[in-house]
């Protein structure tokens, strides 16, 4: 079992689009309901097709990444829908059929779709599973 670190750019939750570049530990996302999340670990297989993802998006997917190897199967991300007392959620998810959150209240759990350089053109996401990242650090960029 196996979880990927990035860096992250060039994507949109909410309403929001401002230039950011985070640090994710991505799982794979197995349930998503209004009250919790699973992120499991991926498997040899859905790993190297991430891989390949992320070798297919590197505007997006900036930089190296690496692997982790682990015996856990994955962790349980309890967030419900109460509002984050911080001023960026602590998940991203990105799927085939985001939900982008709409209005001005940020969640610990933001849908993201990953867009070209100029924030103006959607870049397709063919993976078969879900994703979720757990942001480790993240800034603004001018």
């Amino acid at each position: 079992m196996y979880t990927l670190n990035t860096q992250l750019t060039y994507f949109n939750y909410g309403v929001n689009s401002e230039r950011l570049i985070v640090n994710l530990k991505w799982y794979k996302l197995e349930m998503f309901s209004n009250l919790s999340l699973q992120g499991l670990c991926f498997t040899g297989e859905e790993l190297e097709e991430f891989k390949g993802f992320i070798d297919q998006n590197t505007l997006n997917f900036p930089g190296s990444y690496f692997v982790e190897q682990t015996n856990a199967s994955g962790v349980d991300l309890l967030v419900t829908n109460d509002l984050s007392q911080s001023a960026f959620p602590y998940y991203l998810i990105l799927s085939k059929n985001p939900k982008l959150n709409q209005g001005n209240s940020i969640y610990q759990a933001e849908n993201i779709t990953l867009m070209d350089e100029n924030y103006k053109y959607t870049i397709d996401y063919p993976l078969d599973f879900d994703l979720i990242g757990k942001i480790e650090i993240f800034k603004s960029v001018k």
